[in-house]
């Protein structure tokens, strides 16, 4: 177990340290290299990267085979839902002989994964740590990831970054994430020593607060800037609004919503550097990131994906606590896309659909993206199939839970603990939640002229 794993168990207690300890303690812990932190997960898979990224087309492909039937054979051996399932297709390990054969197996989507978890993990290689689906959640969903998973998501994230020439520690301001406002002692901004990040609270861009909080940015002397595009979006007009100098900036990593091509032109203009898109889960099965206007080029030795029918089909590697096979990811893929020779496996795509930028209004019409309602800690999971937002009132939202027993007040203080402040979280129980005619979940019915409050709150 790598010194990270045992570190990253305590990180609620951090959290609530006190700044000047926290400062301390997290600097010095910052500063121990990535590889001595996250250990052989990380050394291993950043050497990984490099020889991928290297090698000819065949490399690649075998490679990919490779650690496919490595993911088969493990699922099949391991993995009581794996084995029942296989059984019930007549497939196993030995029928997949080329990459094309993936498609013989079943695919996996939340709903199975909700309705079999005990049956999909295993602690026998690694101790499972439990996640929760990110996003909206609107269909929050419960699963299980190998302790080694932070140092490979570590390589690679680094070597993406390292894309715009961000090196580890380098300063940077984070608009995405856990919220971290204090109303009692008027702050809406904390700083995270480890990876030196300065982090700002998305509900509060649109409000009041943004001059001190773009003063401690400013204070700050970022390099880079991390977030939500719509966060991005609402600093530069709040900045524009009260005439503050851009911040002198290298480079602009956008994650987590889609993001239009007027966008990023937008962002792009304002702080004049290039911009960094990066497509990936909480799953950790797939990880695509494109410059600028250019097109996404997905790392295919993070993970097997697959363009069927335009949708994202992925199956994990090194996952050997719970493993994804053929997982339906809900994103889409659109325009010219380019493909491994004969096979469905996807190397670059024009664009990549799915992650939305809705919003809930507060009772002083701040604007809170439900991108940053991912808290799945804080609700009652197991009891939930979909949520769906409704709002006609600002600070008024109903919750739509599908599920026949649901702890309602549990759902309700789980909101309020995402957004902090400024929404009451009226909670109902239904049957079912209503869908668009083509089949797809909708996440938010938003009443209210979201245009006209931000308007209202930039110019």
């Amino acid at each position: 177990m790598s010194i990270e794993s045992i570190i990253h168990k305590y990180k609620s207690t951090y959290y609530n340290f006190p700044q000047p300890l926290k400062t301390f303690l997290g600097g010095l812990y910052g500063n121990i290299p990535l590889s001595l932190r996250f250990g052989e997960p990380y050394r291993v898979n950043k050497d990984i990267i490099e020889k991928f990224e290297e090698g000819d087309e065949q490399f690649k492909l075998d490679y990919m085979y490779n650690k496919t039937l490595e993911t088969l054979l493990f699922a099949e051996k391991n993995i009581v839902y794996y084995k029942n399932i296989f059984n019930e297709y007549e497939v196993s390990s030995q029928s997949f002989k080329e990459l094309n054969d993936i498609k013989l197996f079943p695919n996996l989507t939340k709903a199975i994964m909700k309705e079999n978890l005990e049956d999909m993990y295993t602690s026998q290689v690694e101790k499972p740590v439990a996640y929760y689906t990110g996003g909206s959640l609107s269909t929050p969903t419960k699963f299980f990831l190998p302790t080694s998973s932070r140092g490979k998501e570590t390589a690679y994230s680094k070597y993406l970054f390292s894309k715009l020439g961000y090196k580890n520690r380098d300063k940077m301001l984070l608009l995405k994430g856990r919220e971290i406002s204090n109303l009692k002692e008027d702050t809406f901004w904390e700083y995270e020593p480890v990876a030196n990040y300065f982090l700002l609270s998305n509900n509060y861009l649109n409000s009041n607060k943004f001059p001190k909080m773009y003063q401690k940015a400013e204070d700050f002397q970022p390099k880079f800037i991390f977030g939500y595009p719509s966060a991005i979006l609402s600093f530069i007009k709040q900045s524009k609004k009260n005439n503050f100098n851009k911040l002198d900036i290298e480079g602009i990593i956008l994650a987590s919503e889609t993001v239009y091509p007027a966008e990023i032109k937008e962002i792009q203009n304002y702080f004049g550097v290039d911009i960094l898109t990066h497509y990936g889960h909480t799953e950790r099965h797939a990880l695509a990131y494109r410059i600028n206007e250019g097109n996404y080029g997905f790392m295919n030795s993070y993970g097997l994906v697959r363009d069927v029918n335009e949708k994202i089909i992925t199956t994990t590697f090194d996952n050997f606590v719970m493993p994804f096979i053929n997982y339906e990811t809900n994103d889409t893929l659109a325009g010219r896309r380019d493909h491994f020779k004969q096979t469905d496996i996807v190397k670059t795509s024009e664009t990549i659909e799915g992650r939305t930028q809705d919003f809930l209004v507060t009772k002083d019409e701040r604007l809170v993206s439900i991108t940053t309602m991912c808290g799945g800690q804080y609700l009652p999971l197991e009891q939930i199939s979909t949520l769906q937002y409704i709002q006609e009132k600002p600070g008024e939202v109903t919750v739509l839970v599908e599920s026949s027993d649901v702890d309602k007040d549990a759902v309700a203080a789980g909101m309020k603990k995402l957004v902090r402040d400024g929404i009451d979280f009226k909670v109902k129980s239904v049957d079912n939640v209503e869908k668009s005619s083509r089949g797809k979940r909708i996440m938010c019915k938003q009443s209210l002229n979201i245009e006209e409050i931000r308007m209202k709150n930039d110019i």
